[in-house]
C-alpha cells in the first residue's frame, strides 16, 4: 500500500469521527462558537506539532500556497458551521455525515476533473454511487 492512500485512510478515519463529533456537540453549544473552538484546536495542535521542528520548515514558500490554505481555512469553518446547523436541527449523523462525506467526495472529484485529472470510468461510477447514496439519504433518510 502505498503511504498516500494510508494518509488518505488515516484521513477518512478523522473525516468519519470529527462527523460524529459534530453531531454531539451541535445541541450543546452555539454553532458559531462551536466552529471556532474547533478551529482554534486545530490552530493550537498544529502550532504544537509545528515547533519542534520550526527551524528545518519553510513557512512561506509560495503565495499560491498561502491563498489556497487561506481559502481552504474559509471552507473548514463553513464545514464546520454548517455541519453544526445540520446537526441541530435533529439530523441523524448516519444521514448527515454521508450527506456531507459523500458530497465532498462528488465535489472533489468534479474539481478535480477542471484541474486537469483525467476521467476514467471507474471515476464516473465512484460518482454516480456517491451522488445516488446521497440523494437517497437526503431524500428518505429520515
Amino acid at each position: 500500500m502505498s503511504p498516500g492512500i494510508l494518509f488518505a485512510i488515516i484521513a477518512a478515519t478523522a473525516f468519519g469521527a470529527w462527523t460524529v463529533f459534530h453531531q454531539q456537540v451541535a445541541s450543546k453549544i452555539d454553532y458559531l462558537v462551536g466552529a471556532i473552538i474547533i478551529s482554534l484546536t486545530a490552530t493550537v495542535l498544529g502550532i504544537v506539532i509545528l515547533l519542534p521542528r520550526i527551524k528545518s520548515t519553510v513557512l512561506l514558500s509560495n503565495s499560491k500556497g498561502i491563498l489556497f490554505a487561506v481559502l481552504a481555512g474559509i471552507c473548514a469553518l463553513a464545514i464546520d458551521y454548517f455541519a453544526l446547523k445540520s446537526y441541530g436541527t435533529g439530523l441523524a449523523v448516519s444521514v448527515a455525515g454521508p450527506i456531507i462525506i459523500g458530497g465532498s467526495i462528488a465535489v472533489a472529484t468534479i474539481i478535480g476533473l477542471f484541474l486537469g485529472e483525467s476521467l476514467t470510468l471507474m471515476k464516473v461510477l465512484g460518482l454516480i454511487f456517491v451522488i445516488g447514496g446521497a440523494s437517497i439519504l437526503a431524500t428518505y433518510g429520515n
